[in-house]
């Protein structure tokens, strides 16, 4: 079954990728900033406003995470898009070998964006906690590549070393960013959300922490790397280690 889900996606990503090169180099390279930049937007503020929906829909709050994903991630996106067909509506011509490589390189690496944050709103959805029986935090889909943790990892990195904010007094665990207001610091964002899932008997969190108590999952909305902040690293409920800006989670 594994290797089924992991042609799936190989086959989603080369269907787009053939579909995006078709808009040459400077339709493609466009494209994949429209998806990068919607993917960064959708990721900063989905939480709050997943919270917000769920205090004020309850019969949403399920499905709260999923839908202010999403919905912030194709609406961003799709008005990136109209802006940058709009400001650049012409084609741009470049050397012939240039042009090949270029529009395949960036048809590629939109798609596979594109599919690893699919994949992460599958992760915030009240599902099983194997998605599609398969997929777990230690899965990396297609055939070990693990394209939604290396999403998490940039995004991760985007918030501590790019688009900073800080927040005085709330440093991270692990002392990498200092005090800047980083996304996901313990790297757990994986975990939390298999943990969160409704469907399945395992306890993600308590069977990584080596037979500990789990950690409560977290609501609708909330931070995930924000749990526990204050508490220390060195703390066997820590299940995760951001090292270098990547994600580390046990295997």
């Amino acid at each position: 079954m594994e290797i089924v889900v992991n042609l799936v996606v190989a086959v989603l990503i080369l269907g787009m990728t053939y579909a995006l090169a078709s808009e040459g180099l400077w339709g493609a390279a466009l494209m994949f900033f429209n998806v990068l930049f919607g993917g960064l937007i959708a990721f900063n503020f989905y939480e709050a406003l997943a919270k917000l929906l769920a205090d004020n829909v309850p019969f949403l709050s399920g499905f709260a995470d999923t839908f202010c994903l999403l919905s912030l991630f194709i609406l961003s996106t799709f008005l990136l898009r109209l802006a940058t067909e709009t400001l650049a509506p012409a084609m741009v011509r470049f050397p012939t070998p240039l042009y090949h490589l270029g529009r395949w390189f960036f048809a590629l690496a939109c798609s596979t964006l594109t599919v690893a944050i699919l994949l992460l709103a599958f992760d915030t959805a009240p599902i099983h906690k194997k998605i599609f029986g398969v997929i777990d935090y230690k899965t990396e889909v297609p055939f070990g590549l693990g394209i939604e943790r290396e999403w998490l990892a940039f995004f991760q990195y985007s918030t501590g070393q790019v688009f900073v904010t800080h927040a005085p007094g709330t440093r991270d665990p692990f002392d990498q960013y200092g005090d800047a207001k980083v996304f996901d610091p313990r790297a757990e964002w994986l975990l939390l959300h298999e943990e969160a899932r409704p469907y399945g008997t395992e306890s993600i969190l308590e069977d990584a922490a080596g037979g500990g108590e789990a950690a409560p999952p977290p609501a609708p909305g909330a931070a995930p790397g924000a749990q526990g902040a204050n508490e220390n690293p060195r703390d066997p409920k820590v299940v995760g280690a951001a090292v270098g800006g990547g994600v580390v989670l046990p295997q």
